[in-house]
């Protein structure tokens, strides 16, 4: 009979620390179809985080959380 060891959990047991990460949140833009991440400590985009969603883009105010 072979032994059923309890691998599974052992296996990702170091799978977690993807939680830990901020990614902040993905955007995009409905007019060019442009997807971006807003967020986090390190956004490349932080002049387009003032609380009005602009596209980086195209500069269209046509944007959605995804």
């Amino acid at each position: 009979m072979p032994s059923y060891e309890d691998d599974y959990d052992d296996e990702f047991e170091n799978d977690d620390d993807f939680m830990d990460e901020d990614e902040g949140i993905i955007l995009a833009c409905e007019d060019c179809d442009y997807r971006w991440r807003s967020g986090g400590d390190d956004d490349e985009y932080e002049d387009y985080s003032t609380g009005e969603m602009i596209c980086p883009m195209c500069g269209s105010s046509n944007v959605v959380e995804i």
